[in-house]
């Protein structure tokens, strides 16, 4: 995750995005991160915001997991990890004309032994700010992999679409779904919700 957090600033930077990186987080330095986040958002602007590592899900809401967590029970979720409605809330307030939300967190869960539920992956977001792709990893409840490489092969894939001159945000997404499923041998098939309906290019 480190790895793809790094190497996914660097083709932003390089995209003209103004970039806030953080790896190795925890709880107090991701909110913070969220509130600059927040503050650097334009009205009708483009916002991007990724993340690589744990994510969980309870009750229906998906928590991105900070370093340094120490969580026995689901409902200790909320106290400890970032609810990823309050970056969609944030895109909202600023009323950015294209938001943009990656999630590469649907690892295994770390602390399944202590959910009742026993949920794996990441739930499907219910509501967002009109103008918003939400991309996951793999599909709502399904555990991504990490890969052999550098990078996570979600990450990897998008890394590479991303930097195709000329192509379309929703082709971007096309093509790493694609290509995610052929080197998993449809063991995992990414997820996209999207209500975009304008035209955006990474390069």
């Amino acid at each position: 995750p480190v790895n793809d957090a790094q190497d996914m600033a660097e083709a932003l930077r390089g995209a003209g995005f103004d970039v806030i990186s953080r790896t190795n987080a925890t709880q107090k330095q991701m909110q913070q991160a969220m509130r600059e986040f927040g503050g650097r958002l334009t009205a009708g602007g483009v916002g991007l915001f990724y993340f690589a590592g744990h994510g969980v899900q309870v009750k229906g809401k998906n928590f991105l997991i900070p370093i340094g967590a120490a969580i026995k029970s689901e409902a200790e979720a909320e106290d400890e990890a970032i609810d990823v409605n309050g970056v969609l809330a944030k895109m909202s307030e600023a009323g950015s004309r294209v938001n943009i939300v990656v999630l590469d967190a649907c690892r295994d869960n770390p602390f399944v032994r202590t959910f009742r539920s026993g949920t794996r992956g990441l739930a499907s977001v219910g509501e967002a700010p009109s103008g918003t792709l939400i991309a996951y990893a793999t599909g709502p409840g399904r555990v991504a992999a990490d890969g052999a490489g550098r990078n996570g092969i979600y990450t990897g894939e998008l890394l590479k679409a991303m930097r195709e001159p000329g192509l379309k945000l929703e082709d971007v997404f096309k093509r790493v779904i694609r290509n995610v499923r052929q080197a998993t041998r449809e063991q995992q098939v990414p997820w996209t919700l999207s209500s975009v309906d304008g035209d955006f290019i990474f390069r």
